[in-house]
């Protein structure tokens, strides 16, 4: 009976949780994981993600399994940096080399702010305000995106799309919103600092 009685009195113990610690720690798993081994988990919804009574973070389901090459991590890491410290030049110039191409539908290529408000959509954050193209010219975000016609996107871009995509997600949903490229700029600069 006193087994009974502790099990009972356990099981109604109340746990604080910090979602907040419980999220970064979420983020940065996942930025070790692509950034710095190449190999990550490339699902981590909601569903996918327990949060255990004592705090600790469980990982389900790794059934979809992503993999970058050395290069493609280097870039990556590069473009968390460039985006960290707001350079549109940095960060679009990144993108181009690297194999992204895209045009409006006008035909016009797309030019270094655009680059980095996607690039920003892709390895950082969420942002729906106006964007204001390299020659001054002021458009709505969501007209860029319906107009915009991917050319090539190379896999460093569609996996870090997705899986920033998620944790974006996931945060927002949690009501925390975050900065990956902010989150994961320690682990980009580690991983530039080993490739020299």
């Amino acid at each position: 009976i006193g087994l009974i009685a502790d099990s009972a009195a356990k099981k109604k113990k109340k746990v604080n949780v910090n979602l907040g610690r419980a999220l970064k720690t979420l983020v940065h798993v996942h930025g070790i994981q692509m950034i710095l081994s190449g190999t990550y988990n490339a699902d981590p919804h909601p569903g996918n993600i327990l949060l255990l009574p004592d705090g600790r973070l469980g990982l389900l389901d790794y059934g979809m399994v992503g993999k970058l090459s050395q290069k493609d991590r280097e870039t990556v890491a590069e473009t968390i940096v460039a985006l960290s410290d707001n350079d549109k030049a940095a960060t679009a110039k990144l993108y181009r080399e690297n194999g992204y191409k895209a045009v409006l539908q006008n035909g016009k290529d797309v030019d270094d702010a655009v680059l980095h408000r996607f690039a920003s959509f892709h390895f950082d954050k969420i942002d729906l305000s106006p964007l204001t193209l390299d020659n001054g010219e002021k458009m709505d975000i969501m007209e860029v995106f319906r107009s915009n016609r991917e050319k090539t996107v190379p896999t460093w871009v569609e996996e870090g799309r997705r899986l920033g995509g998620l944790l974006v997600g996931v945060s927002a949903q949690a009501a925390r919103p975050i900065s990956l490229a902010k989150e994961w700029r320690p682990i980009a600069k580690q991983a530039l600092r080993n490739k020299y």
